[in-house]
């Protein structure tokens, strides 16, 4: 018995080696474009599954108990364990929600307060105006004298026109 304990250790420490060794390649293999080192990554790969095989075919036939961790005892059914031999504190919960909420509501006030200095820009530069609407533009400085009573089909047209072809060219 005492004999396999030794053999599985050894066959532990084979295992991580080649493990290790299958990492290291591994991690070589991005940056790897030579043929030779691609066959040393793939055989070390290869060393590692076969090393984890028989490890797995091994412990399956016999587990050794003392690798494994004791289960834990079944817990107690009953309002005590539930407790925890103490009574319940009612006013533990609302504490902590109120300071949930507190912690929420600061990290909100601190976002918001970096938001207050971003600005949201468009995309899409606006287009120059186009020469007639440019021409009507001065045309309007020029007649800003007196009230703009008067409605112009044509200079509506034109400022339409520019803006279909501002928004949608």
């Amino acid at each position: 018995m005492e004999m396999e304990i030794v053999s599985e250790k050894g066959g532990i420490a084979e295992l991580i080696q080649a493990l290790d060794q299958a990492t290291l390649m591994a991690k070589q293999l991005p940056t790897t474009a030579d043929s030779s080192q691609l066959l040393q990554i793939y055989s070390s790969l290869q060393s590692a599954h076969h090393h984890l095989s028989n490890f797995l075919s091994q412990s399956h036939h016999y587990p050794p108990p003392h690798l494994l961790p004791a289960p834990p005892p079944f817990p107690e059914n009953s309002v005590s364990s539930a407790a925890g031999g103490e009574p319940m504190q009612v006013g533990d919960e609302e504490d902590a929600v109120n300071e949930t909420e507190h912690n929420s509501k600061s990290s909100i006030d601190r976002v918001e307060e970096r938001m207050r200095d971003c600005f949201i820009q468009n995309k899409r530069p606006k287009r120059p105006l186009s020469p007639t609407s440019a021409v009507a533009e001065q045309r309007r400085s020029y007649d800003n004298d007196g009230p703009d009573l008067e409605f112009d089909p044509h200079g509506t047209k034109l400022r339409s026109l520019d803006l279909i072809y501002q928004f949608h060219s």
